[in-house]
């Protein structure tokens, strides 16, 4: 099921025409430890896009596991762009556009 911060973005990479999938597994997915579910995945650009729910994402196992899975994307040559849950609301088309061109305003929890 997606949230409503995931819809923000799903929408916004649909209206700049931009071609992704949604929740694409990586390093293994969810059947191998240490894989990921990426949330956007952006294959013409080597992008992944996540959507940082400020809750989740704070707590302190999770942001280990985060950046465990930000380096092992990035060693495997893939850009790794965080989108906050709160922006993703506020102005999808801005933080989405932003996260096309490598730039992250995302904020450390």
């Amino acid at each position: 099921m997606m949230t409503a911060p995931e819809r923000a973005i799903y929408n916004a990479l649909n209206q700049l025409g931009i071609e992704f999938t949604f929740q694409s597994s990586m390093l293994g997915g969810r059947e191998q430890r240490g894989g990921a579910v990426v949330d956007f995945l952006v294959a013409s650009l080597r992008l992944i896009i996540r959507c940082v729910g400020e809750y989740w994402h704070s707590r302190s196992d999770t942001k280990a596991m985060d950046e465990l899975h930000k380096i092992a994307l990035e060693t495997t040559g893939w850009r790794v762009i965080d989108i906050m849950a709160t922006d993703a609301l506020r102005n999808p088309l801005f933080f989405v556009s932003e996260a096309i061109r490598g730039v992250s305003h995302a904020r450390q929890l």
